[in-house]
């Protein structure tokens, strides 16, 4: 397929479209971009061994290749025929060797909303909901037949400026979305349309939002007026773990994407996490996540591989 898309980070500004060079500006709210891995080099210039910490959701799909993903410092293998569904928040470091070919989709989850007919809480976008921290497809001969003209026909409108552009490329992305979603959670759509799972998104993106000052269950449960132990409950019924795993598992995760920085000290870190004793902050860690900080972060520095 000869596709016009370039291998830098040019963001569209969709809906509008670009007449000369110049003539719009980025909105992140409606970001949609993508690339081909082969197409000039992309992997190697833009994607390979580049450490960034995702704005969007993004979409890996490796139909050759060989090599390791890095998600929040965690190793995952690169191989033929996989994809790898991101979310925003997390650190993605690729590690490819040799010739990789297949799409890097990155899109806001908004440009879905404004465009598309997408149903919240039941496709993989929500899966941290249920406490999946990201989702692995392997694709098969009859999937890869489907999503294969999928992904071109995204291609195709991606490249040029046909009427209704921004609603063609939201509604096959969203058809993509869906595809990934029944493989990943075939009891979604059973979950979503429970009470219960209504209480658990709220809960999820109150600690989204308060984690750095709300470390405890009753602080939640007070905010969505329900006792400790109802949500706890409920909240272990639906992602298997209750609701104190998911604040510290926030904790501890934010804690690992921010040592990524070299430069940023342990004690910078607690205050932002919102400890005001950093030897708190260093017990937390090490109970929350089996390892004391120091030694975390020096594997960080020394083999980053290893973890």
């Amino acid at each position: 397929m000869n596709s016009k898309v370039p291998y830098g980070a040019t963001t569209f500004a969709l809906p509008n479209v670009p007449g000369a060079s110049g003539d719009f500006r980025p909105d992140r709210n409606n970001h949609f971009e993508l690339h081909i891995l082969e197409e000039r080099g992309y992997d190697q210039l833009v994607l390979n061994e580049r450490q960034e910490r995702l704005q969007y959701f993004e979409i890996l799909w490796f139909k050759t290749g060989k090599g390791q993903i890095f998600i929040d410092t965690v190793q995952h293998p690169v191989s033929n025929n996989m994809i790898y569904c991101l979310t925003p928040g997390q650190v993605r470091t690729c590690r490819l060797q040799g010739e990789v070919r297949g799409y890097h989709i990155s899109f806001s989850r908004d440009f879905l909303y404004r465009w598309a007919t997408y149903t919240v809480g039941i496709t993989w976008l929500d899966t941290n909901i249920y406490g999946m921290s990201m989702s692995v497809i392997t694709v098969d001969a009859e999937m890869h037949e489907e999503i294969e003209d999928l992904v071109r026909r995204i291609a195709k409108e991606y490249d040029h400026h046909y009427l209704l552009r921004s609603e063609i490329l939201a509604g096959l992305l969203n058809i993509l979305v869906i595809h990934f979603s029944r493989k990943l959670q075939p009891r979604m759509k059973e979950l979503a349309q429970s009470k219960e799972i209504e209480l658990v998104q709220k809960f999820i993106s109150l600690v989204k939002v308060h984690y750095r000052t709300k470390k405890f269950v009753a602080d939640y449960a007070g905010e969505l007026f329900v006792t400790a132990n109802h949500l706890n409950r409920i909240v272990k019924k639906i992602t298997g773990t209750p609701a104190s795993s998911h604040i510290q598992h926030h904790i501890i995760t934010e804690a690992k994407r921010q040592a990524l920085d070299s430069n940023v000290s342990m004690k910078e870190i607690a205050y932002h996490l919102g400890f005001e004793d950093h030897s708190h902050f260093s017990k937390y860690f090490k109970n929350n996540s089996g390892m004391n900080f120091s030694s975390f972060k020096k594997g960080l520095v020394t083999d980053p591989a290893s973890l």
